[in-house]
């Protein structure tokens, strides 16, 4: 038996596929049933945009479409909701726009829902609303447009080239001002229109399920992690001249991607060592460990070994567009490369490494093989054998293992978009046993939904117990812009909290396009990876 009945709300029956999804997850719910559709067809819902405006986004939809997998314009293609319902499911209820006459309103509240979701439809019934459900009404809005449109969600960030665009679920109020925030979340911004907004829509079916799923577990007394980001004012709907403006900037930018890959021009990546007994130190002091013509190194970790630093990172060759994981060393003043410890069909990179009972294990990355792998050093530091698949059917990056009071953490950022990105969420979860191929999901996660902090960057473990965890900020078409060094304050299976470090930027490099995203620290070295454009 289904805990909550929820109804949604839509401006008529053909809809995108990012509301079918959410039909969908309803249907599979154990907590939710999918009870009614409520249907607000019919013109005058909202202000019709103007004849110049709508011609030249009909232009930029048509042209970015193309640009399109197949995935995302399936959630941005239109279809017939009731399509959707499961055939013995959820009532079918035509609604007036606007105002509802006193029998529509005495049906929708006889349908006894919950909770109502409003997927882009009109709020012009809002004080009608506040008796349709016992939860409430939420709203999504998108790129801080106004609450009651999704028409133009994802523009203004890449018009503005924003590193990061928004999304935010209201709970509605009888008015505007009476609207409460019930969670804002963000993900970096795509270089196109149509793809920013299709994950747009994607992160805002996401937060639903999310905020479903806690008001599900708050029976059981766990409180959903607190808000993580920041945004500005509501804005108004885009005019004529910047769609205009928009086509000459996406224009110019095209231009130059084009040429640079014409030109060969790439950005290549370097790995910075120092001796230190700080975290943190003058990197432009570094020792750098310069990668051959073709390749660059980056994810190093240094690992210390009779006494002698050894820095594992991912060697990427541009030929064969793969990357494997490569050991150097480093004495007598200068890097001494030792060879490749891993290389699989897939590409590898992030070679964590940690000690257990005697035993050096690695975790790098294996998002290619769709798993996060552990392997075992038989021979250091070049032979290595499997020793377990941790997990598997999983689009995970960058994870790290480490133990933190009675249990063993994994930390690992998993695309549930499946392909879209890796940046945007951090999951946590633990066991008795690093080796455990049955991990517990943390109750909160994604324990970090803020794409400034989520992606892991190393991670730094005291003696004494405290853990820094490494993570990188991206910039609009910027991969690796900066990284930051965030304390983990509380780990438990139901809490996270994290203070918030300082975004340190490779501003030393003082070249075009410098970037840095990986910092480790063990043994008294600190290792790090820069690039800048060649």
């Amino acid at each position: 038996m289904k805990t909550y009945k929820v109804g949604l709300l839509v401006d008529g029956y053909e809809q995108p596929g990012w509301m079918h999804e959410m039909v969908e997850w309803l249907v599979h719910s154990q907590d939710f049933e999918l009870a009614a559709l409520l249907v607000m067809a019919g013109e005058g819902l909202g202000k019709a945009p103007r004849f110049g405006v709508k011609a030249l986004f009909g232009t930029l939809s048509r042209l970015e479409s193309k640009l399109l997998p197949q995935k995302q314009r399936v959630m941005l293609a239109c279809g017939d909701m009731r399509q959707t319902l499961p055939p013995d499911g959820a009532a079918v209820v035509p609604l007036t726009p606007g105002t509802l006459d006193a029998q529509e309103q005495r049906e929708v509240e006889a349908l006894g829902l919950d909770l109502v979701i409003t997927l882009g439809a009109s709020l012009a019934t809002r004080p009608q609303m506040a008796t349709w459900a016992n939860l409430g009404v939420w709203q999504l809005s998108y790129s801080d447009i106004a609450v009651a449109t999704s028409r133009y969600a994802g523009f203004w960030e890449v018009f503005q080239r924003e590193d990061h665009t928004t999304v935010k679920l209201w709970r509605v109020g009888a008015n505007e001002d009476e609207d409460e925030l019930l969670d804002q979340r963000s993900f970096n911004t795509e270089v196109f229109w149509l793809k920013n907004q299709a994950r747009a829509f994607s992160l805002g079916n996401f937060m639903v399920y999310d905020a479903l799923q806690a008001l599900a577990r708050a029976q059981q007394g766990v409180a959903p992690p607190a808000m993580q980001i920041m945004s500005g004012p509501r804005r108004a709907d885009p005019a004529e001249w910047d769609s205009v403006a928009y086509i000459s900037r996406q224009a110019w930018l095209m231009s130059d991607l084009v040429v640079r890959r014409v030109m060969k021009r790439n950005v290549r990546w370097r790995i910075g060592m120092f001796p230190s007994a700080r975290q943190q130190a003058v990197v432009s002091e570094a020792m750098v460990l310069q990668p051959p013509k073709g390749r660059f190194f980056a994810d190093p970790f240094v690992y210390t070994h009779d006494k002698k630093p050894y820095i594992f990172f991912e060697d990427y060759d541009f030929t064969s567009r793969k990357g494997t994981i490569s050991v150097a060393t480093y004495s007598d003043g200068a890097f001494r490369l030792l060879g490749t410890a891993l290389n699989l069909p897939y590409h590898l990179s992030f070679p964590y490494i940690f000690e257990h009972e005697g035993v050096t294990y690695m975790v790098p990355e294996t998002c290619g093989n769709r798993s996060i792998e552990l392997w075992k050093c038989t021979e250091f530091p070049l032979k290595w054998e499997l020793d377990v698949n941790l997990m598997t059917n999983i689009s995970a990056v960058d994870t790290i293992i480490f133990k933190h009071g009675e249990y063993w953490w994994l930390l690992t950022n998993i695309d549930r978009t499946d392909g879209q990105s890796h940046c945007d969420e951090l999951f946590a979860f633990f066991s008795d046993s690093p080796r455990s191929t049955s991990w517990t999901p943390h109750a909160c996660n994604p324990i970090v939904r803020n794409p400034m902090r989520a992606r892991n960057a190393g991670i730094v473990v005291s003696p004494g117990g405290d853990v820094i965890r490494c993570a990188q900020y991206q910039g609009f078409c910027h991969y690796g812009k900066g990284v930051s060094l965030n304390r983990i304050d509380e780990l438990t299976p139901s809490t996270y909290v994290e203070t918030d470090g300082e975004i340190h930027y490779a501003n030393f490099l003082r070249k075009r396009h410098a970037s840095m995203h990986h910092w480790h620290h063990q043994g008294g070295h600190t290792v790090f990876d820069f690039a800048y454009m060649e």
